[in-house]
């Protein structure tokens, strides 16, 4: 009985603890690829990029680690935040900016190896949703 209980309290922990992620930015691509960040739970963050069915990339920073090199800034009617993933030598910056006058968006992943640009994914029009609601990188 004792040994029934405590699988059914770990299997729930376990539900509880997926169930947790929060998407904090989607978005797709033109070649119907998603770039999306999770809250993992307070401290983790994961940056991933993909098709529906599959994540090519999948990343996973400290809040500490993202909160040193990211950043989030308003001047006039733009605003505009930034979260930069660390993969060895990779930085995936993922950028999400909004005009408040005229209501468009502007985001998209910058890829940099050893700070060199290798790649720039740019969401489609319209399919970019942010949800920085976590205090430390709220618009």
């Amino acid at each position: 009985m004792k040994k029934t209980f405590l699988s059914a309290v770990l299997l729930l922990s376990a539900a509880t603890q997926t169930v947790w992620a929060d998407t904090v930015f989607s978005c797709k691509t033109d070649n119907n690829k998603y770039i999306e960040v999770q809250k993992i739970n307070r401290n983790l963050y994961e940056y991933s990029f993909g098709s529906a069915a599959k994540k090519e990339i999948a990343i996973r920073n400290s809040k500490a680690d993202l909160l040193g090199r990211s950043d989030r800034q308003g001047i006039g009617r733009a605003r505009w935040a930034t979260m930069k993933f660390q993969n060895g030598e990779f930085m995936y910056t993922v950028d999400a900016g909004f005009d408040s006058m005229t209501h468009t968006v502007g985001s998209g992943v910058l890829v940099e190896r050893r700070g060199k640009e290798v790649a720039r994914v740019d969401c489609t029009p319209k399919t970019a949703q942010a949800n920085f609601d976590d205090d430390d990188f709220a618009w």
